[in-house]
């Protein structure tokens, strides 16, 4: 492993964006991006502070040698939070599929029709309950393809109740879908997921 490549795998395990990182250090995110990819090195003072923000020495950032064990738990409990918000994450998957698959399929029991209201409640516990992963993971996505399809996911009710509430129709029955109510559907769908996408996955690096 080289010493760019050392120190892109230190930012990303403590969580951190090239953002972010610069700040913490003093420095552009353009910098930060030059000793990740091998254009530049950082300086003494620079190096200084990531081995105190990282845990690790300076040997270990230059020379690549083994850090004290200390380290090593470090990193293994980063690794098994990332993997019980990965698991959290796929319960509020189900929980989100759930939430679309029964309010737009009108499921039914003992008579009490399951409408969008109701879906978006169970859509609600299963946001919270993707909080949750996100923060045991380290304030960010522990897996970013898992945490793209439930942002895909959430954003379908929110977008038909939208649209419904536009077009002026009520929320307690099937939405009501015209050519209009449609094409404003797609249109808030895609700005909600792709504004969450980006800021929570494409621009934190």
């Amino acid at each position: 492993m080289t010493i760019e490549e050392r120190i892109q795998a230190l930012r990303k395990e403590k969580g951190l964006s090239q953002e972010q990182f610069a700040d913490t250090l003093g420095v552009s995110r353009q910098a930060v991006s030059k000793w990740e990819m091998g254009q530049s090195m950082p300086e003494i003072e620079k190096l200084i502070a990531m081995s105190q923000l990282f845990g690790v020495t300076i040997d270990y950032i230059l020379k690549g040698e083994t850090p004290p064990a200390t380290n090593e738990n470090e990193r293994r409990r980063a690794a098994s939070r990332k993997v019980g918000g990965q698991v959290v994450s796929a319960v509020a998957g189900m929980l989100l599929l759930m939430a679309v698959i029964a309010s737009l399929g009108q499921l039914t029991d003992k008579g009490v029709t399951f409408t969008m209201i109701h879906g978006l409640i169970l859509e609600s516990v299963g946001l919270m309950i993707l909080l949750v992963g996100w923060f045991i993971a380290g304030n960010r996505a522990p897996s970013k393809p898992l945490f793209v399809v439930n942002i895909l996911l959430a954003g379908i009710l929110p977008a038909l109740v939208l649209s419904q509430v536009i077009m002026g129709y009520k929320l307690n029955g099937l939405p009501t879908l015209t050519l209009l109510s449609a094409a404003i559907s797609i249109g808030i769908y895609v700005v909600l997921c792709g504004a969450v996408i980006y800021f929570a996955v494409i621009r934190r690096k």
